[in-house]
């Protein structure tokens, strides 16, 4: 199954279709997306409401919500699935990310530039 773009008003229908019943199966077939995807964003919506929800992908994490998060992953065995569910993170590869990046520069997260910076060649925080 190939990967879809959900949008917000996506995960609202979906979360309404699955309170009228609907299967996650269903849900998967019908949003073109893994039954796993379906069930992350429908307990993401269950713990946080739909305010978690965002009308665009710029979302900018603190570097010190990054680092706890990745810290409860690696010091306290927490399971990536949690952490990123309880920092209302809009999915698990966001984290991993972090994870993987943490690891890579020696316990530091190393920030990418805003595409902006990039574009034009500065370097960012």
């Amino acid at each position: 199954m190939g990967k879809r773009k959900l949008y917000k008003a996506d995960l609202i229908e979906m979360n309404e279709r699955r309170k009228e019943g609907a299967t996650l199966r269903e849900l998967s077939k019908a949003y073109g997306v893994r039954k796993e995807i379906v069930k992350y964003h429908l307990r993401l919506m269950d713990l946080h409401g739909y305010a978690i929800l965002r009308d665009n992908n710029n979302r900018k994490y603190p570097r010190e919500i990054k680092e706890q998060a990745v810290k409860e992953v690696l010091e306290e065995k927490h399971s990536i699935g949690r952490t990123a569910l309880k920092y209302g993170l809009p999915s698990k590869s966001m984290l991993s990310r972090w994870i993987v990046n943490y690891e890579e520069n020696d316990g530091n997260l190393i920030e990418k530039p805003a595409k902006a910076d990039r574009e034009h060649g500065r370097k960012g925080s």
